[in-house]
């Protein structure tokens, strides 16, 4: 059980003080504050902190690694004890009141050139996968509360409740509950996450999947309702909110609140029948064959590939950009054969993480390793990355090898999950889409655990010192 009032108290000073804390929040498994000072945080001294397996600084944010539900719990801590702003909208820091902006390299420059070049763009790159984290985290508990039930009650109709087809019907109404309104909760995200109306993403979203559309023709070719799903909602909520906000800018005056919703739901909804959705049905229709292809041909090369390289997304914060395109494989194929390949990076991790507990000699390295571990098994795969495999390096690339070889077995056997994403794993077992993929799912997890133990034993690590 973690000492939240033990972790407050290192944590603030760390932190350069109360005063100096101008926004805090959490996630799933970090508590997340921007600072007024950057200067006055010690980093080292944050990671000392008992209970703080790793610390990432990104676009200013810094995002104390402490593991799922410490993290809420240690929020609501901090907001019990203290005065601090909520995080912005997005999650995005806040711009530090010290900090100066940086002097544009000169003419022949060439290597602060390319580092000023790759901070922009990277940071680019988050603000984009940050909105499409930010629409769809929020849904996560939902996935993995229904994703169990689901699993669950698939196990039960089969066995001990295979004559109760009443209790299944009623078990699987309340696994698939989060499917139902699936895209009216995501287009009001979405539409707050871009700057518009949210309640006018829901009718959006409510636009699109209309059962009334299939009695509907348009340029003498009859609607589908749902066509294009998912990506379908993003894009009418993208394009959806520029053209509220740039109507709100031209129409002044009290009828603003009466013009500006009634001409938003008339040009983008036709607009959205017309164009949006049909390109994004051909999209969607892409995706599906595309990684079909990708999997069916290509095999273990492919799951090699995809289960090797998906650690580096989590590292840089940028593999919750995937969720649409998990999403999206389930609604045009029924199952997700992507997802059990990607979670074969956790399964690397947890070998790796072994090799550094049966090699270690710091006894805190060793905590900090048993304490990630079980929810490493269960899925939470980012307090072993931060805390243990990463900082020491060579094992993160043991466990990305270990994954790529889980995955390998995954791609050549064509495993598929039944579910978007939500429980990773071996909670997944319970959501596979057909017991083929519940044996070798299970094959290749073991196989990425035993590679992950065996590359990061050998490659080797610099044990830290005690002290440290």
């Amino acid at each position: 059980m973690a000492d939240l009032s033990a972790m407050f108290e290192g944590i603030v000073p760390a932190a350069g003080g109360a005063d100096n804390i101008a926004t805090l929040g959490s996630c799933m498994t970090r508590l997340r504050m921007t600072l007024k000072d950057a200067q006055k945080a010690d980093v080292a001294k944050m990671k000392a902190v008992p209970g703080v397996m790793g610390v990432v600084v990104q676009s200013g944010q810094y995002q104390l690694i402490v593991g799922p539900s410490v993290s809420t719990k240690l929020a609501e801590y901090f907001h019990a004890h203290g005065s601090f702003a909520p995080l912005s909208s997005g999650g995005q820091a806040a711009p530090a009141a010290s900090a100066k902006p940086a002097a544009a390299p000169g003419v022949g420059e060439a290597k602060e050139v390319k580092a000023s070049m790759k901070r922009k763009y990277s940071s680019r790159l988050s603000r984009i996968c940050a909105t499409v984290g930010n629409i769809f985290v929020p849904l996560i508990p939902a996935y993995i509360g229904c994703g169990l039930i689901l699993g669950v009650n698939n196990l039960l109709a089969r066995t001990l409740l295979e004559n109760q087809p009443n209790l299944t019907a009623m078990l699987a109404v309340f696994g698939n509950a989060i499917f139902f309104y699936l895209n009216a909760v995501v287009g009001y995200n979405a539409n707050k996450e871009f700057g518009g109306t949210p309640a006018l993403g829901v009718v959006f979203a409510g636009i699109l999947n209309s059962a009334a559309l299939s009695g509907v023709t348009l340029f003498g070719e009859l609607l589908t309702p749902g066509k294009g799903g998912i990506i379908a909602v993003l894009l009418v909520c993208y394009f959806g909110s520029k053209f509220e906000r740039w109507l709100r800018g031209l129409v002044k005056g009290s009828l603003e609140m009466f013009i500006t919703p009634t001409l938003t739901v008339l040009v983008v909804g036709f607009a959205s029948l017309a164009a949006i959705q049909p390109l994004a049905g051909w999209l969607s229709e892409q995706l599906s064959v595309q990684t079909q292809n990708a999997l069916t041909h290509g095999g273990a090369l492919t799951g090699f590939v995809l289960g090797g390289g998906f650690l580096p997304l989590v590292m840089l914060g940028i593999h919750q950009s995937l969720v649409p395109l998990h999403q999206q494989l389930v609604d045009s194929l029924g199952n997700n054969p992507l997802f059990p390949i990607l979670c074969m990076a956790g399964a690397g991790q947890i070998g790796a993480s072994l090799a550094v507990l049966f090699k270690t000699k710091n006894t805190r390295l060793k905590s900090i390793v048993k304490n990630a571990l079980p929810v490493g098994v269960l899925g939470i795969g980012e307090p072993l990355i931060y805390g243990v495999t990463l900082p020491l390096f060579k094992p993160f690339i043991g466990a990305c090898l270990g994954a790529a070889f889980g995955g390998a077995v995954l791609g050549a056997m064509h495993v598929s999950a039944a579910i978007p994403f939500g429980v990773s794993g071996v909670l997944l077992l319970l959501v596979m889409s057909n017991t083929h993929s519940l044996i070798f799912y299970s094959v290749g997890f073991l196989v990425a655990v035993v590679f992950g133990f065996i590359f990061s034993w050998f490659l080797g690590f610099d044990d830290p010192p005690e002290e440290n």
